[in-house]
């Protein structure tokens, strides 16, 4: 069933093209401590904070106009009190098509940041619903606090660059945001709709709760991995890897993930051994496989390709997107570095490939992204292992 604006945890406003308020619900009013009555005709610019108003006109709304639509944007709305209230805003332009040509309108939703407590709370009172897609929430909730603690710490005993910080801080908190964002906005409407719901929607917002707990997951994963490496304490093991068997449950965790996009896997059977931990080869394979997913067409299949090559073992992950673009490739594995191109068409923390060489690089193998082989666009992104010892390479 539809939820009614009013009843969304969250404020709703249609503007026109000139950004004046056309509708407002009640969510809205609470947001700004004003009547919803009294926003009609305002600009929408009274609503926000100085600093906001400034980055809504000359980076929001430019994007909203050129894309039609704007996701997860951090702003702060000016109470009728003089204070400041942060939000998260999604927007999306709609058209209407009327005797004198089209017209425009800004479609928002705006959800107010609470505290992590409250997030918590929300999160264990939906339990009662669906314990367990809350208890896995709540067990990475616990390992993002235990990571960011261990983050923190070794950013101050060690007295790291300012800029690396900065950008981190930044860069994460957008990244963790958005999920835990719509994990409470989903719970909080599965808690208080559940029972009048339809068994195909209560499904959906399962659904969409599943997966932003695996993004989160794959970002602990990463976080992980970086927190140790940062604070020069990334140990790996020596021991065998059967790369093809890392490969193929890479691709089966991601079909799982995207399950209508065609995956062609040509992993040869007996593959010599490599030396490292068979884990974080597949979180590389895996995060190889999520960016060719994130960034190629829905329908174009992605090749998986692992071979014997120069004394040691290849793994190819090729899409049909859109290419390397201008930028160097090796810039793509530096830490927070995302290309324009990519921040346009998806969410992202510049961490994932800068994880992979990372990792790869602690076992004493080597990653690279080029131009897919033979093909007009797409790319290519690998890793290349070396043989064990006896390993029947040479």
């Amino acid at each position: 069933m539809n939820v009614g604006s009013d009843e969304l945890p969250g404020g709703v406003i249609r503007l026109s093209e000139d950004l004046r308020i056309l509708s407002v619900n009640r969510g809205m009013g609470e947001l700004v401590g004003r009547a919803p009555t009294e926003l009609i005709g305002e600009s929408f610019d009274v609503l926000l904070s100085v600093p906001s108003r400034i980055l809504f006109q000359t980076n929001v709304y430019p994007a909203l106009r050129a894309e039609g639509r704007v996701e997860e944007v951090f702003l702060t709305l000016a109470t009728a009190e003089g204070a400041t209230t942060p939000v998260l805003l999604n927007a999306v332009r709609t058209a209407v098509r009327t005797a004198d040509g089209e017209r425009g309108s800004y479609e928002i939703l705006m959800v107010r940041i609470h505290a992590r407590a409250r997030w918590e709370s929300e999160l264990l009172a939906v339990t009662r619903a669906i314990a367990k897609e809350q208890a896995a929430s709540q067990r990475l909730a616990a390992q993002l606090a235990t990571t960011a603690a261990d983050l923190a710490a070794r950013f101050a005993e060690a007295q790291r660059d300012r800029a690396f910080r900065d950008a981190f801080v930044g860069v994460i908190s957008h990244e963790l945001r958005t999920p835990i964002t719509t994990i409470y906005g989903m719970s909080h409407i599965l808690r208080k709709r559940h029972e009048t719901m339809t068994p195909e929607v209560v499904r959906q917002h399962l659904r969409d709760i599943e997966s932003e707990s695996d993004r989160l997951h794959r970002l602990t994963e990463d976080l992980l991995v970086l927190s140790r490496a940062e604070g020069g304490r990334l140990e790996l093991a020596d021991e065998p890897v059967l790369v093809g068997h890392a490969v193929n449950k890479a691709v089966e965790s991601e079909r799982m993930r995207a399950p209508d996009r065609p995956f062609l896997v040509d992993v040869p059977s007996g593959l010599p051994i490599v030396l490292g931990e068979q884990l974080y080869v597949e979180q590389v394979v895996r995060n190889f496989l999520s960016n060719a997913v994130k960034y190629s067409p829905s329908a174009t299949p992605i090749q998986v390709v692992a071979s014997v090559e120069d004394d040691g073992i290849a793994v190819r992950v090729i899409d049909a997107g859109p290419g390397l673009g201008d930028q160097p490739p090796d810039k793509l594995f530096d830490l927070f570095f995302r290309a324009p191109d990519a921040v346009r068409k998806a969410s992202g923390a510049g961490i994932g490939l800068f994880v992979c060489r990372t990792l790869i690089g602690a076992m004493g193998g080597r990653v690279w992204a080029q131009p897919a082989p033979a093909a007009a666009q797409g790319a290519e992104f690998g890793l290349w292992l070396p043989g064990a010892p006896d390993a029947g390479l040479e």
